[in-house]
């Protein structure tokens, strides 16, 4: 198990300076009838996501077309749901479900929160439905497990719509920006994005209260996404590593969805936006610290266009010295990869357990 930075170690290192990319001008411009001005918006939009993408690989996103009221929301329902009795939680766990989705709680040597994992609320698409060949990923695909409360249901299937949407215009904009037809991601998307949405309270960590080693949130990771939307609350703890290797806090921004790139998006683009690796370390001995992930893929039965060689600029891979920190990614770094579906790597992922490209993979210093 790898050692967390103590705490003046923490203190010595800067807030992250992440680009802020402001998405207001852009939807400002979308309500007029200019179309010069609204071409004119989205092409400087979409340049400053590609800048954000390329040189951090995360950024603030403000000025987006999300109401306030419906992220301040989401956040208290997803307290009021791990404020719930432990049995009503349980009632609902992962373990049941074939499709992966339902309450989970983690205490090990990666993990040290609780999380209820959704996806898309939706049956078999009709064109697959009377499929009997049908691929074994789609087991991925059907119902969430909920809890009782109708309003979390509700609330969670707003965000998920409002999400889709604020995604779509940010991968239409960034594909133009890289010189891309527009859809290059979208299409892929269909009427079926595979979005997945953690709503996740990490510990407060009771064992270093008790003289015990400060517990890792989440271990340092990169996404399996194209990008993760995530918001999160005052307490803290979300860390990013810079191109040197160093970890910086990701504190949250008023009215800021932090906004990362995953392992597709670098497959996709040969390694010019890299995948950012990230951690969660909650250090409050006194509360738990809630964010909500979604994370955006294309459809299930959508490929992947890896375009050949990944060649990764920041990733650490398992012969460099002893004493830096695996990085838990998918792709060993270096591969060179065929397109590959989408679905069969999620199912790979998540249904046999294969979720780092390190078969022994633990959270030692490599």
């Amino acid at each position: 198990m790898f050692s967390l930075k103590t705490a003046s170690e923490k203190a010595c290192a800067n807030e992250a300076n992440l680009p802020v990319v402001d998405a207001s001008e852009y939807f400002r411009a979308c309500l007029t009838n200019n179309e010069a001005a609204r071409s004119s918006a989205a092409s400087n939009l979409g340049e400053q996501i590609k800048a954000a993408c390329h040189s951090t690989g995360m950024f603030y996103l403000v000025g987006h077309n999300i109401e306030a009221a419906l992220v301040d929301k989401v956040l208290s329902q997803t307290a009021d749901f791990f404020a719930a009795d432990q049995c009503a939680k349980d009632a609902i766990s992962i373990k049941n479900s074939p499709q992966a989705r339902g309450y989970g709680l983690l205490k090990n040597y990666r993990d040290w929160r609780e999380q209820i994992h959704l996806g898309p609320e939706a049956k078999m698409p009709q064109d697959l439905d009377s499929d009997t060949s049908i691929a074994q990923y789609w087991q991925l695909w059907g119902e969430n497990q909920w809890p009782q409360d109708d309003q979390f249901k509700q609330t969670m299937l707003n965000y998920f719509a409002a999400i889709e949407s604020l995604s779509r215009t940010v991968l239409t904009l960034l594909a133009a920006a890289l010189s891309k037809s527009p859809d290059f991601f979208t299409s892929r998307m269909k009427d079926r994005p595979y979005l997945l949405l953690k709503a996740m309270s990490y510990l407060p960590q009771n064992l270093a209260k008790q003289g015990g080693e400060v517990q890792s949130g989440v271990t340092a990771h990169c996404d399996w996404s194209w990008l993760t939307f995530l918001i999160q609350d005052q307490v803290g703890g979300l860390e990013a590593q810079d191109a040197a290797g160093v970890w910086h806090r990701v504190p949250a921004l008023d009215g800021a969805i932090v906004v990362n790139t995953g392992e597709l998006m670098e497959i996709e683009t040969g390694g010019y936006l890299h995948a950012s690796a990230h951690r969660v370390i909650n250090s409050r001995i006194d509360r738990q610290r809630f964010s909500v992930p979604v994370f955006i893929n294309p459809a299930l039965d959508a490929p992947v266009l890896t375009g050949g060689n990944l060649e990764l600029e920041r990733v650490q891979d398992l012969c460099q010295p002893v004493g830096l920190i695996h990085i838990h990614k998918v792709i060993r770094p270096g591969t060179i990869l065929d397109n590959f579906v989408f679905g069969e790597s999620e199912y790979r992922r998540k249904i046999q357990g294969k979720w780092c490209f390190a078969e022994d993979c633990t959270d030692r210093p490599v």
